[in-house]
């Protein structure tokens, strides 16, 4: 299960403290969904892996060191503050100010549009679906960008092209998500993975899927977690 602990965090743009919790240990025991959202049992670390500010909305990264560049500090006062008389600091909504952020420090579009999928992922996760079709489009933009630019990685283009196909499936354009899921299973570039992305896109554009992994029965969960133990205890065993 997921671990946390307290931290005192002091904001590197305002100077403000606030206590928040931080992940100690996790797992990856949870479903996966055919957005590739890895979840854990228990907590899921995803809401505690940066941390806003409550008074001036940073968002950043525990153990982060300044200084905070001036214009960033700026753009935090004149863009992401005040979003924060209006806004609740959900946890998709710190992944966006996360996004927004690195994206005025010079974070390049795919980094970002990593971003914006985990605040999609969260939102999700916490049911709001107010923001949850605005973070997808917010992915397929920042990717589709990358992609023209031809900055990611080549063992990560399969990735990035069917998860665009799914952010536009799953905000309802059918159409262009099967452009895109066809776009997968016409690439020819050798990927030890390519058989899965090519069966996973059709798939998705034929017979779609809310997961790739089903979440796991408590019984399941028992055997999973007794396993594990009966791993650790032979490996000190054998060290022994």
């Amino acid at each position: 299960m997921t671990t946390l602990a307290p931290i005192e965090i002091k904001c590197l743009c305002c100077g403000n403290q606030f206590h928040s919790r931080e992940v100690v240990s996790t797992n990856s025991l949870g479903p996966v969904t055919t957005d590739l959202f890895e979840m854990a049992a228990g907590q899921q670390p995803i809401r505690y892996l940066i941390f806003t500010c409550p008074d001036c909305g940073y968002t950043g990264i525990s153990g982060e060191e300044g200084p905070l560049d001036s214009q960033i500090k700026k753009f935090v006062e004149e863009k992401i503050s005040p979003r924060l008389k209006e806004e609740e600091i959900t946890s998709g909504r710190s992944w966006e100010f996360m996004a927004l952020i690195n994206e005025a420090k010079g974070l390049d579009d795919f980094a970002v549009g990593s971003m914006f999928l985990r605040a999609a992922w969260c939102s999700w996760l916490d049911g709001n679906a107010g923001d949850e079709p605005g973070y997808r489009r917010k992915v397929t933009d920042y990717f589709e960008k990358a992609l023209n630019k031809e900055i990611v990685l080549e063992d990560r283009i399969y990735w990035t092209k069917y998860l665009v196909g799914e952010m536009y499936r799953r905000i309802g354009d059918e159409i262009t998500a099967h452009k895109w899921f066809d776009k997968v299973t016409q690439m020819e570039l050798k990927h030890p993975n390519r058989d899965f992305w090519l069966d996973l896109a059709r798939q998705q554009k034929t017979e779609p899927k809310e997961y790739v992994r089903e979440p796991a029965s408590p019984e399941d969960l028992i055997k999973e977690k007794r396993s594990l133990l009966k791993k650790i205890f032979n490996m000190f065993g054998r060290n022994a």
